[in-house]
């Protein structure tokens, strides 16, 4: 496991926070040091351990220790609500809360000890939609880290001597999949909370001679306002996207960045449940196919499923995206109850296929592209509506926005809204495109995009703004 075989890469240098920094050995001494004080207090009893993730070394060594001594870690924000945080205390009886801040600075609290984890496979708990208060958690084993982080390493050229600059948060499956694989191969993890479009991040790129970085969608488009693509960065080696859909001109302006850079992009599909990469569009095809997600990672397999529950076979079909492989998590849990029914006899089998949610197709080379989500569909008057495609309209009006509804409304927020420009001007055009009555969209005025604290956008926060307004 990469978490066990810190000491083989021990001249390397593990990670860096601000000025300080851990070779692998010396990370290999702090998780000793700190596994130390988990066994004196918890014996070998496998309990669930709250770690309040900072993005720096002290989370690392927290979130390695966790996994080496095979208890169940939940990664959580610092910045969780008190009211979420004692909602989760309740729900999963946590026995120890790590809270990790810079310069390797924890805090340690034991809880009473309540439940016993005996039998349960899991190791790592994440919430789906990166809002820590949600009662949901994704309950991945060690070896769905593992496999997953090996599938990377596989597919991406990932060296021993690269530098990643981690500004992702450490609580975020994609930010998270970067530091395992990392790891993985011995490689440098640059920690900071810098903004990619901030002179902070791209001073510490300099300094560090950064050749590898990730973004979300958002982290590009304001990338690319900035002009990132005419930089010169002869250390980069390659970049990253996942997180969502990134328009297909902004893949273009990036894959020739690329080329131009004598580097590679890898635009990259997954989800928390699959630990969490699935596909990779080889840089080779970002030009050709800039709107493909490519095909699945080593090790794992898609499918398409028809409403019938038909297997597509036909390239050009639009179906339900399915994926297996041994990254598929062992299950959703809501408590410390569901977490110990994960057994190694009661969680999903190696075979088990994972709905995404997401409606696709494969093109003739077996290259696959997401055509929508499946839940982001409203029936308004008996009409099907794809919220993804009103989007694609209000940028060919020029028209920046998130949408969103419910069985009542279709919600448009937008910050381009301007005395030209009015909500119902946005309404009349919308509603004459969709052939839809302007009594069931409201449009509403946003100063930002709402953003969850993975960088993606925030629909239920324009949903509930909708909703509370009229216009």
């Amino acid at each position: 496991m990469f978490y066990d075989a810190l000491s083989q890469h021990a001249n390397n240098i593990a990670a860096i926070e601000g000025e300080q920094q851990l070779s692998y050995a010396q990370l290999e001494q702090a998780c000793r040091r700190l596994e130390g004080d988990l066994s004196q207090h918890l014996g070998r009893r496998k309990g669930v351990i709250f770690i309040m993730a900072f993005n720096g070394l002290s989370t690392l060594v927290a979130y390695l220790s966790a996994l080496r001594q095979g208890h169940c870690a939940m990664l959580l924000s610092p910045d969780t609500a008190a009211s979420d945080l004692q909602n989760l205390y309740e729900q999963f009886a946590p026995t120890v809360t790590i809270s990790c801040e810079a310069k390797q600075q924890t805090t340690i609290q034991y809880h009473q000890f309540r439940t016993s984890l005996t039998h349960c496979m899991a190791n790592l708990l994440l919430s789906t939609s990166g809002s820590t208060g949600t009662a949901k958690q994704v309950a991945l084993s060690a070896d769905n880290l593992q496999s997953n982080a090996d599938a990377i390493c596989d597919y991406l050229p990932i060296k021993s001597s690269d530098k990643t600059l981690c500004s992702l948060p450490f609580f975020y499956s994609y930010g998270l999949s970067i530091i395992n694989s990392h790891l993985n191969k011995g490689a440098c993890c640059v920690f900071t909370d810098a903004s990619p479009v901030s002179r902070d991040y791209w001073q510490l790129f300099e300094e560090h001679q950064i050749s590898s970085f990730a973004g979300v969608p958002f982290t590009y488009e304001m990338l690319l306002r900035l002009r990132f693509h005419q930089k010169k960065l002869p250390h980069l080696r390659y970049f990253t996207q996942a997180g969502g859909k990134l328009n297909v001109d902004a893949v273009k302006a990036l894959g020739e960045f690329a080329e131009n850079n004598q580097s590679q992009f890898f635009v990259m599909y997954g989800q928390t449940e699959a630990s969490p990469r699935m596909a990779f569009l080889h840089p080779d095809l970002v030009l050709q196919k800039p709107e493909s997600i490519g095909c699945a990672i080593p090790g794992g397999r898609f499918k398409l499923v028809d409403e019938q529950n038909q297997i597509i076979e036909q390239a050009n079909s639009v179906g339900e995206l399915f994926y297996t492989g041994p990254n598929v998590m062992l299950g959703y849990v809501c408590n410390i109850t569901d977490l110990n029914a994960l057994s190694a006899d009661s969680s999903q089998s190696k075979n088990a296929w994972l709905a995404t949610g997401d409606l696709a197709y494969f093109d003739e080379d077996g290259d696959y592209f997401i055509a929508g989500r499946k839940s982001r569909f409203l029936k308004l008057f008996g009409l099907r509506i794809d919220l993804d495609e009103v989007e694609r309209k209000l940028l060919e009006l020029g028209i920046t926005g998130l949408t969103t509804g419910n069985d009542n409304y279709l919600v448009i927020g937008t910050t381009a809204l301007s005395i030209e420009q009015s909500a119902n001007d946005v309404k009349g055009r919308i509603s004459q495109l969709l052939d839809l009555h302007p009594s069931v969209i409201k449009v509403i005025h946003l100063d930002v995009l709402p953003l969850t604290e993975n960088g993606k956008k925030d629909y239920q926060a324009v949903l509930k703004l909708g909703l509370q307004k009229s216009s």
